[in-house]
């Protein structure tokens, strides 16, 4: 695990995206198989991924826990960055499984593709961050 906040939160944002990618990769039949891991509690794949995410409960309860106790309280931005990453995380799960079709296909009759809606939430996010930078760079002038 890397040494630095910046550097962990790198890793474990590229380790999800390698997971997400995997799990995309599954059929519902593969759950069904049976998993010699020991987080599968001698069940089958679908207990072991049910299991990684109650060990990531518990482990950000973990830390929630230490952090309140030792009165570590976030910074107004990294609290805001964390809401962002886990609505991010939402969004990215809303159209997990759709098939290259639905992706491209409208919401309902008359309304926008979900792809399009993927878009326009991309390019906010890259304008508003480039207003930040614009904004930045004019206050320190």
């Amino acid at each position: 695990m890397a040494a630095t906040v910046r550097e962990a939160i790198r890793e474990l944002v590229q380790s999800s995206v390698d997971t997400l990618e995997a799990l995309l990769e599954l059929s519902d039949a593969e759950l069904e198989q049976a998993s010699d891991h020991v987080c599968a509690q001698g069940g089958d794949v679908w207990r072991l991924i049910t299991n990684m995410i109650d060990h990531e409960k518990i482990h950000v309860g973990q830390i929630t826990d230490g952090r309140y106790e030792s009165r570590i309280t976030q910074r107004p931005l990294a609290r805001l960055a964390a809401e962002w990453l886990e609505e991010r995380a939402r969004f990215v799960g809303s159209v997990a499984g759709l098939s290259d079709e639905e992706f491209n296909s409208e919401t309902a009759e008359g309304e926008w593709t979900y792809r399009a809606i993927a878009k326009h939430v991309l390019l906010v996010e890259q304008d508003a961050l480039r207003n930040m930078r614009e904004n930045a760079l004019t206050m320190s002038s």
